[in-house]
Parts: structure tokens; C-alpha cells; sequence
């Protein structure tokens, strides 16, 4: 099957399943819970990551490579929608993703090489580290996985930035001469350009607030996200790229809550980058302009090597810093 047909067919049946799920999540009491946040409104179908739980988990099965996957992704899928449902507390979930994390390390998803950023072509060896290649591939997916997770606070918001993120990996497999030995190559693009697809085919409903993604979405789409940039040949400077908004906004937030607020930095507010955005903007709007930057950088991801990465970083780091200065000046609540 050729990648943009899988892309095609990604899109048409996460269109069915958002629209499935409208009609049929009601009819499950598979609604939203809006009264834990003081909100007078009608009930809103929910988890919508549902749908993408249940679409990567049957390309999983189907696909001989990823078939170790499903474990894990049965397992974040079926918590998450448990935390959706009753919260758990942040330590035990913390807890759990460092679990599934070890579990894809030890089925051998590694870390292995980073790029040297002085001089292209070259990259530190850490196979000879194997305890700090673990800590890195822990820290990397638990990272991603969450600052997506975090990044869910505008509708639509973390499915268009995945979508992005899926379609720049792809493309980069597609073009970049670097990878084009990696054994997995062809599984890898078909799985980038399938994901890519089902979040494109399911943006619309997110975007105008049909369904809500929750934790079961987010988690599984920064899970593989995560996974993905390690798999056929580490990406890392062009996942930090594409994905830099949520990382960023994640690291200034716990930096924000701990020496600034002196508060845990697992306490959830109305602080981050988006929401500082969309009070000056309105929601949509940010939406569609954070998903604009993410695939500005990706574009560029795609095509830079060495240094250029760490300076486009560089960029995408003064990016962030502005609008968290010039939307926090007059939009503090």
C-alpha cells in the first residue's frame, strides 16, 4: 500500500469515527465533566482520543514491527481513559509512564546516537553508556508524552501540533539520505503518514469543540510521537524542532511553578503559553497560529543539519519567550 493512500485512508476513517463518536458517546454517558471547572455548559463527548487509541492500535496489530507496541499502548490507552474518568494523582501516573518507557527500552527502542551538532555527519555513541542511554530514552518519551499531554488546553490544539509532528517525521524518512539505510525505514513512513492522516481527518470536530481529545488522546499521540522519533534512526533535533512549542511551554511552566509560585509543579493553572494566546486572540485563532509556527519549524526541520538545527532551536526558544512576554503583560487572570 503506498504511503499517501494509507495517508488518504487515515483521514477518511478518523473523519467516520469523530463523526461515530458525536452520535454514539452520549448514548454511553462518554461525556465531559465541565462542573469540576465551574462551567455552566452542556456535556461534551468525551475522551475523543478514543478514536485514536483505537485507529494506532489496529495499525499496531497490523504491522509485524510494531506489534511489540501494543502492550504498551493497551496499557496507556486503558489508564488514560481511567484518569479521564477518575483522576489519579500525579505521582502513581508519573509512575506509570516511567514503566511503559522502561518496557519500550528494554524491547530495544534506544537512544543510541545523538547527533553532533559541530560537526554534521558525526554522533556520540552511547552504547557504551547503556544506563545513561535509558535515562534519556525514559526522560525523552515521558517528556514528549506529556508536554503534548500539557499542550491540550485549546480544542484541537495537541491534534493539528501531532499532525504536524507525524507528517514532518515522515517526510523527513522520505527525503533525508541519513535514514534511508534504517531497516524499518518503510514501516516508519507508513505509520508517520497513517497518523498524520487520522489527525487531519478527525482536526475539524476537535477544533470547533465537538468532542474533547483528554488524556486518552494526548498521551497516546505524544507516546507515539515519542516512539517514532526514535525509531529507524534517532530524530531528535528535528522532533525538539517541530514540537518545540509544547516542550518549551512545558519547561517554562514548571519553571514558572516551582521558583516563581512556589507551588507544585504538577498543579494545573490557565498560564500556559496557549492560554495566554487565546485570551488575546480567541481560541480558534491561537489554535490555527500555534499550529502555523509548528509547521513553519517542521518545514524547516526538515532541511537543516548541525548547527542550523541548534540555531533555529535558538529561534524557536526567542519565539516563545516573546509571546509568553507580550500576551502576559495585559492578559494576567
Amino acid at each position: 500500500m503506498s504511503l499517501f493512500t494509507l495517508f488518504g485512508i487515515g483521514i477518511a476513517i478518523s473523519s467516520i469515527f469523530s463523526f461515530i463518536a458525536l452520535k454514539v458517546f452520549p448514548h454511553l454517558n462518554l461525556l465531559d465533566y465541565p462542573e469540576r471547572y465551574g462551567l455552566k455548559r452542556k456535556k461534551i463527548p468525551y475522551p475523543g482520543g478514543l478514536i485514536f487509541f483505537i485507529l494506532s492500535l489496529v495499525f499496531v496489530i497490523l504491522y509485524t514491527p510494531f506489534q511489540w507496541l501494543i502492550f504498551p499502548l493497551t496499557i496507556l490507552g486503558i489508564i488514560s481513559f481511567i484518569d479521564d474518568r477518575h483522576p489519579f494523582s500525579p505521582l502513581l501516573r508519573l509512575l506509570i509512564h516511567i514503566l511503559i518507557a522502561s518496557f519500550v527500552f528494554f524491547q530495544g527502542l534506544i537512544i543510541e546516537f545523538i547527533g553532533n551538532p559541530f560537526h554534521p555527519g558525526e554522533s556520540f555513541d552511547l552504547t557504551s553508556l547503556p544506563l545513561l542511554s535509558f535515562a534519556l530514552t525514559v526522560l525523552w518519551i515521558i517528556v514528549i508524552q506529556n508536554a503534548m499531554n500539557w499542550f491540550d488546553g485549546l480544542k484541537g490544539l495537541s491534534v493539528g501540533v501531532s499532525g504536524v509532528g507525524f507528517l514532518t517525521l515522515g517526510i523527513f524518512g522520505l527525503v533525508r539520505q541519513e535514514v534511508l539505510w534504517e531497516v524499518n525505514l518503510e514501516y516508519f513512513l507508513l505509520a508517520t503518514f497513517y497518523l498524520a492522516g487520522i489527525c487531519i481527518g478527525a482536526f475539524f470536530l476537535f477544533w470547533r469543540g465537538k468532542i474533547i481529545l483528554g488524556d486518552t488522546g494526548s498521551q497516546i499521540l505524544g507516546f507515539l510521537l515519542a516512539v517514532l522519533s526514535i525509531f529507524a534512526g534517532t530524530k531528535i533535533a528535528t522532533t525538539l524542532l517541530v514540537l518545540g512549542l509544547p516542550i518549551l511551554d512545558s519547561i517554562f511552566v514548571v519553571f514558572r511553578r516551582l521558583f516563581i509560585e512556589k507551588k507544585s509543579p504538577f498543579k494545573g493553572d490557565l498560564k500556559h503559553l496557549h492560554h495566554n494566546l487565546a485570551r488575546k486572540t480567541g481560541e480558534s485563532k491561537a489554535t490555527l497560529f500555534l499550529i502555523v509556527i509548528s509547521s513553519v519549524f517542521g518545514s524547516i526541520a526538515i532541511f537543516l543539519t548541525g548547527m542550523e538545527k541548534v540555531y533555529a532551536l535558538i529561534g524557536v526558544i526567542l519565539l516563545v519567550a516573546t509571546i509568553y512576554v507580550l500576551t502576559t503583560k495585559s492578559g494576567k487572570s
